[in-house]
């Protein structure tokens, strides 16, 4: 059995990092869902979150892909929101 696939999500903003286990390889998916909402964190918030995160995510092949891009992105915001600065 396979003990999964880890994706990391590097600490930011003050706030802590997590590591996820995947059942699939996910990584390119989920750091492709960390670019994004950092994308739209710096370019002062261009367009509605939830369209910018469900028009890329819908571009995935498969679902547990679209679910780790899902993670990704909303980690990021999540960092940001819960940063001690903000």
């Amino acid at each position: 059995m396979s003990k999964g696939v880890m994706t990391c999500l590097p600490p930011h903003d003050g706030h802590p990092g997590v590591e996820i286990i995947w059942a699939a390889d996910c990584r390119e998916a989920f750091n492709q869902g960390v670019k994004l909402a950092q994308t739209w964190l710096d370019n002062a918030r261009s367009g509605w979150l939830w369209a910018v995160m469900i028009a890329e995510r819908d571009l995935l092949p498969c679902a547990i892909e679209r679910r780790a891009f899902e993670v990704g992105f909303l980690s990021r915001v999540h960092q940001r929101i819960c940063s001690p600065r903000c």
